[in-house]
């Protein structure tokens, strides 16, 4: 199992950070919504730059894209990653908020 962070980064644009977080390696996603609370609601998640723990757990986070802001923690907890297949991410969360099974998809256009 691994780790899971989701942070509210209250920037020029206010957006929302997933992080899986794997020995002290942090994949991470920004997503412009809020994460789906709902089965079938679906969102945008840009996944962002690979990183170290220590760069994500800051109070005030500079990312290129929107810029230094407040970043505080929406949702937490742990993660199960059921399936990595190429184009496709299958994870089981158990947070307080989110908690199931959420799929990521890569999208081509």
């Amino acid at each position: 199992m691994a780790r899971f962070l989701v942070h509210c980064h209250s920037t020029g644009r206010r957006h929302f950070d997933l992080r899986l977080v794997q020995d002290d390696l942090v994949r991470s996603w920004s997503l412009l919504k809020p994460p789906p609370e709902r089965m079938g609601e679906r969102r945008l998640a840009v996944e962002r730059e690979v990183s170290h723990l220590e760069e994500v757990c800051r109070p005030v986070i500079e990312e290129e894209a929107f810029g230094a802001g407040k970043a505080r923690l929406w949702d937490g907890g742990e993660v199960a990653i059921d399936a990595c297949i190429p184009d496709r991410l299958i994870l089981v969360f158990e947070g307080t908020k989110m908690t199931g099974c959420y799929e990521m998809r890569r999208m081509r256009g």
